[in-house]
């Protein structure tokens, strides 16, 4: 069971707040841009105060230097991969699934996706570039949870060396699909 709920920040932003039995998500789209994160209950105001001050007033080149020296393998810019990853299962955020998998993350051109979860993931990459970038595409979004949802059913293994639990990526990745879905709903968007 998730619960949402919708504040509009600015005419092109809107903040969903999202709770499962056991976690919390905060989604902040800017410009048809989605950024999850993930809070616990006490932490929350703080962690909102944080990220909002640093979301309008600091550069993503910014941060992208402070989460490079924390982790070196960390970025926030577009990145492409050549090899099967698995780090960061259940951080939105940063989460690094075979090739394609993860946010701001995806497999270089021609590279075969890893296993039927990073097919999923290729196919929705593929279907978000044919609508011109639109990450908050409806049609994108429930063709991209129909394909991890049969990935799952279907009991597909996953790559040789892979850490990740199969079924925890794919709940952290079913969130923020949700969460897209509902923005995709407030933009409207097909």
């Amino acid at each position: 069971n998730t619960e949402s709920q919708t504040f509009r920040l600015l005419p092109s932003s809107f903040l969903i707040l999202f709770s499962t039995r056991t976690k919390r998500y905060i989604l902040l789209t800017f410009r048809a841009s989605p950024v999850v994160l993930l809070f616990s209950t006490m932490a929350a105001p703080i962690i909102l105060f944080s990220f909002l001050f640093f979301f309008f007033f600091v550069s993503v080149s910014a941060l992208n230097v402070g989460v490079q020296l924390t982790h070196p393998t960390i970025s926030l810019s577009k990145e492409c991969s050549r090899k099967c990853e698995s780090e960061f299962c259940s951080v939105p955020p940063l989460l690094r699934y075979g090739k394609y998998c993860g946010l701001m993350y995806s497999g270089c051109p021609g590279e075969r996706p890893c296993d039927g979860l990073d097919s999923c993931c290729m196919k929705h990459d593929a279907c978000v570039q044919s609508k011109n970038n639109d990450y908050l595409s409806q049609e994108c979004s429930q063709k991209f949870i129909n394909c991890m949802n049969n990935f799952s059913a279907t009991k597909q293994p996953t790559f040789d060396g892979n850490k990740c639990d199969a079924d925890e990526v794919i709940d952290v990745i079913s969130l923020v699909m949700d969460a897209a879905l509902i923005a995709g709903r407030v933009f409207r968007k097909p």
